[in-house]
């Protein structure tokens, strides 16, 4: 398990499945205008894969303003979706 933490893989893992479940999400409402929007959705999702960056980027001991700057972003993303909720969608 380290190994694949070490490599990046795991985390890359995680990320392609963050990004399909975005496309999955866009995709079915789109075709079929079922479901809740990927819009609603995305901020959490970014804030998600910003973290899973931060996570590899502190596995790999990366300048800290690089793991700041996914730090700040996931956090942006947080707020941006608790707005949401906030003014009722």
């Amino acid at each position: 398990m380290t190994a694949l933490l070490q490599s990046g893989t795991l985390i890359a893992v995680i990320l392609v499945l963050i990004g399909a479940e975005i496309l999955a999400l866009y995709l079915r409402h789109r075709a079929t205008g079922k479901g809740v929007s990927a819009r609603i959705f995305l901020p959490n999702l970014l804030a998600g894969l910003f973290l899973m960056c931060g996570i590899q980027l502190a596995v790999w001991d990366a300048p800290t303003g690089a793991l700041l700057t996914c730090l700040t972003l996931a956090g942006l993303c947080h707020l941006f979706d608790f707005r949401q909720y906030w003014r009722g969608r």
